[in-house]
């Protein structure tokens, strides 16, 4: 009974299809080869009915029919892959839209202003010193953390320089090191833009670009160290003083060493920013909290146009809720002052206050310097970043309108680390 059954449905199914052909493709059919199509049908319907699916009948009327259908389907049968699941790919595009516009919405961190609770783009800088990794492990390490290596050859041998950023200029805001933007592909789809770095040697340029949010200040101090220098600052005083900075006309160049042909200049992977899940319903039912990590839109912040001399930047930032409407807010030593107390509400508050871990502590910096106050407009948030020591936020640009929220940080996704799970 079950093996009957199971025939009978495909036939129903033959038959749908059959008629489906008909009526679809008659009209570009010959009279006769429509006739005889209309004649299988009939017959096929009538076999159904009669209790005969499964017979020896039943099988050469359905090859016949089978290929009389593939003759003259064209695109409706026999189907393809994308042709059978249309519907299917269509509602599900629907609903990841609905989730994505109403719910859930991917977001990819791309720098560290919101360190260490979230990372951006990271390096993993390879020396003589400490060698990149064997080349079977480079599939796992893009799998796992999202690991993509960047280096590029020497020419020649001679000296090998890097060009400073001008003070003022757009490079300068983003890093010491100049760079041109360019437009680029990711993935080989979308649309993106990269950081077009310039090394030379002996006179000739060797570009390495890029994603446009990762700069080579963390890069180049482990990559071409002085001293115990650490940070860029460190390393440029620590540069100075042993008189690798050197003018060229209206150019500040750094002296890195010397290299040979054939040798990698530069070698060094960038791992990942944080992916995470925003969650873009809850705000529609309460008002954000203080110590949420929110999402919002650059667009929508006319300080920060302003402050990138009147272009619209229209960016997804993601930096912790300090401040709301009426709020009072200032830094004392290394604590955010809210309203005249320690300010409360997420463990990344207390840790800063205390510098605890690889937390730096509150910077009294932009509206904050010197410690003035600021009060919080109504319908405004303010919005400062975990790592207040390398973190462009509303010190410097601005309070967030209420109109430019998204949502708040929900869990990281990906990469495969500790920070896993939900978000802090």
């Amino acid at each position: 009974m079950f093996f009957t059954s199971g025939k009978k449905k495909k036939a129903k199914e033959l038959f749908s299809e059959a008629c489906k052909v008909y009526d679809f493709r008659r009209d570009l059919m010959p009279v006769q080869d429509a006739e005889s199509l209309r004649a299988s049908i009939d017959s096929l319907d009538e076999m159904i009915d009669d209790g005969k699916v499964g017979t020896r009948e039943y099988e050469n009327l359905a090859r016949e029919l089978e290929k009389q259908m593939s003759k003259w389907g064209g695109k409706i049968y026999p189907l393809s892959f994308w042709a059978d699941n249309v519907d299917m790919i269509i509602v599900a595009g629907i609903l990841a839209l609905g989730i994505r516009s109403f719910f859930l919405q991917p977001f990819k961190i791309p720098t560290n202003s919101m360190y260490p609770s979230f990372y951006g783009m990271t390096s993993q800088v390879y020396t003589e010193e400490s060698p990149e990794p064997p080349a079977y492990l480079k599939p796992f390490r893009w799998t796992f953390s999202g690991a993509s290596n960047y280096s590029v050859k020497s020419p020649k041998s001679g000296e090998l320089f890097i060009e400073i950023a001008p003070q003022g200029s757009l490079a300068s805001r983003s890093g010491c090191f100049d760079f041109t933007p360019v437009d680029a592909m990711e993935y080989l789809v979308w649309p993106s833009q990269h950081r077009k770095y310039k090394f030379i040697v002996d006179g000739e340029e060797v570009p390495l670009e890029v994603p446009i949010d990762f700069s080579l200040d963390a890069v180049i101090p482990k990559a071409f160290p002085i001293g115990e220098a650490k940070d860029i600052s460190e390393y440029m005083v620590a540069a100075g003083k042993e008189g690798r900075i050197i003018r060229s006309g209206p150019s500040i160049f750094l002296k890195l060493g010397d290299v040979k042909k054939g040798d990698k200049i530069i070698n060094f992977d960038i791992l990942s920013g944080d992916m995470l899940f925003v969650d873009r319903f809850t705000y529609n039912f309460r008002r954000p909290k203080i110590g949420d990590a929110i999402v919002f839109r650059t667009k929508y912040c006319e300080g920060l146009r302003q402050y990138n001399g009147g272009r619209e930047d229209d960016k997804y930032y993601i930096k912790r809720l300090v401040g709301e409407s009426g709020d009072r807010l200032r830094v004392e030593g290394s604590t955010l002052m809210r309203n005249g107390k320690p300010i409360e509400g997420s463990e990344a508050f207390g840790h800063n206050a205390k510098k605890e871990g690889l937390y730096c502590g509150y910077m009294p910096e932009g509206d904050l310097q010197g410690g003035a106050e600021v009060v919080i407009l109504p319908e405004h948030y303010y919005a400062m970043g975990d790592n207040s020591a390398n973190s462009l936020d509303s010190r410097y640009w601005g309070q967030v309108p209420k109109q430019a929220l998204v949502g708040k940080s929900l869990i990281i996704f990906y990469p495969f680390t500790e920070r896993w799970g939900a978000s802090k």
